[in-house]
């Protein structure tokens, strides 16, 4: 069931379908501080999307804390976030989870909305100065938000929608330390339910046969398959030592499942088969209806899985998965076959994507952002680096936003959490959200 991929010990590109001409390169051209409340603990956890609509009445279900007159870059007062709710303003959103257990949202103007903390049950009227003062409830390890795709009726994903609201809030979903998987639907908390390990892992099913489910992987090697009711769909116990054997003596017993993905591959007759993709240790293993499929190994231990489409594909339909190691290696996995894509000068930490025409109006395959175990995150497209982000310190997440507001358009952004510096001498840890605008 098991099976070695053959790849070379140097990544090289003469297998590979990179039909689509890469990017030149890329800029940073602007970046935006946000400086969180160090109440909140750490941030561990980011997860971003583009513009949302928010309700008519520019309600979202959740408290603000307002920012003292917000200014722009150039000093200017801002009209504050409740004014530019109540206008249906559009922000990017990006929620966070931190140390402590808080998982809040944060919008372009720094307002932040506690969504939850512990066990505090949230409302429309709490104070969120009184819920974020709270503490000792788990840490929040995985956090993910849908896009705007999967927040409307006409996807696979959706959750119904507020009758006040074309483009409701999408979906949130919080994994903590005790194993517990918080669902946010419309700004409120929809529910709770709690896994046997600490959760290590977190990605949307994609299976359109599975409507509004998740995958959730944990560190005592469980991958479950769970709908947003609490329903739990399949479950599946990886074993990790089942071909220690067959690894060349690396150590792959590491039941912890370090990353995990959903991907559609077409068979020989075009028909698609849906995947679910876990990492454990130094192999993938490929899960079908929660069946084990097969196991590949790879020459290192996995760090990062993402699916996307990151070659010229022959079938429309069938999407890949960029697998990253702890070596700096990146592949692409298709069809049960692994080809190198890229290799980097640190151990790979997050992998996510964008899709080609965020930053350029031809096709092409979708970009790969790539953060490290160093303070660089990487951006490639097509087994090339087009771009290269030197953040202040390690970042502790690095997240994506499609389109954000930038002069008179709009373009792709980098979210990167950091820890603030300045505070240590009272004491004292908060954490940095910087939003970074890319430019071709």
């Amino acid at each position: 069931m098991s099976k070695r991929a053959r790849v070379s010990a140097v990544p090289t590109y003469a297998n590979c379908t990179h039909h689509a001409q890469s990017l030149a390169s890329c800029r940073f051209v602007k970046k935006r501080v946000i400086k969180l409340p160090p109440t909140i603990g750490r941030v561990g956890a980011i997860a971003a999307c583009s513009a949302v609509q928010t309700n008519s009445d520019g309600a979202l279900g959740v408290t603000f804390t307002e920012p003292e007159t917000p200014t722009d870059d150039a000093g200017n007062t801002l009209e504050n976030n409740a004014q530019r709710l109540k206008h249906g303003a559009q922000d990017p959103l990006i929620a966070i989870g931190t140390d402590t257990g808080c998982i809040a949202l944060v919008r372009a103007e720094d307002a932040i909305s506690v969504l939850d903390h512990g066990s505090s049950n949230n409302s429309d009227n709490s104070d969120s100065n009184n819920i974020v003062s709270n503490s000792g409830t788990a840490a929040i390890q995985r956090i993910l938000i849908a896009n705007n795709k999967t927040a409307s009726t006409d996807t696979p994903n959706a959750m119904p929608p507020s009758s006040t609201s074309a483009n409701p809030v999408p979906d949130m979903v919080a994994g903590d330390a005790n194993g517990q998987v918080t669902v946010f639907t419309l700004g409120r908390l929809f529910s709770r339910t709690t896994f046997s390990a600490p959760v290590s892992a977190l990605a949307v099913d994609t299976n359109p046969h599975t409507p509004s489910s998740y995958l959730v992987g944990d560190m005592g090697g469980s991958v479950t398959s769970y709908h947003h009711t609490q329903e739990v769909r399949w479950r599946m116990q990886l074993d990790a030592s089942s071909h220690a054997s067959e690894a060349d003596g690396l150590d792959i017993n590491d039941p912890q499942v370090t990353g995990i993905c959903a991907v559609e591959w077409a068979d020989d007759a075009g028909m698609p088969t849906y995947y679910v993709l876990a990492a454990t240790g130094a192999q993938i293993q490929v899960l079908c209806h929660g069946s084990l499929v097969a196991s590949i190994l790879l020459r290192a231990r996995c760090t990062a899985l993402y699916a996307g489409t990151f070659t010229a594909l022959l079938e429309q339909r069938s999407t890949q998965a960029i697998v990253g190691d702890e070596t700096g290696s990146l592949y692409i996995l298709d069809r049960f076959t692994l080809t190198p894509y890229a290799h980097l000068a640190y151990p790979v930490a997050r992998i996510s994507a964008l899709p080609h025409h965020a930053l350029s109006e031809s096709a092409g395959p979708d970009i790969v952002v790539c953060s490290t175990l160093s303070n660089f995150v990487y951006l490639l497209c097509a087994g090339k680096i087009i771009g290269t982000y030197a953040a202040d310190a390690w970042p502790t997440d690095v997240a994506v936003i499609e389109a954000v507001p930038h002069g008179s358009k709009h373009c792709p952004a980098l979210v990167v959490a950091e820890a603030d510096a300045e505070p240590m001498m009272a004491r004292q840890s908060c954490s940095l959200l910087k939003v970074v605008s890319i430019e071709e």
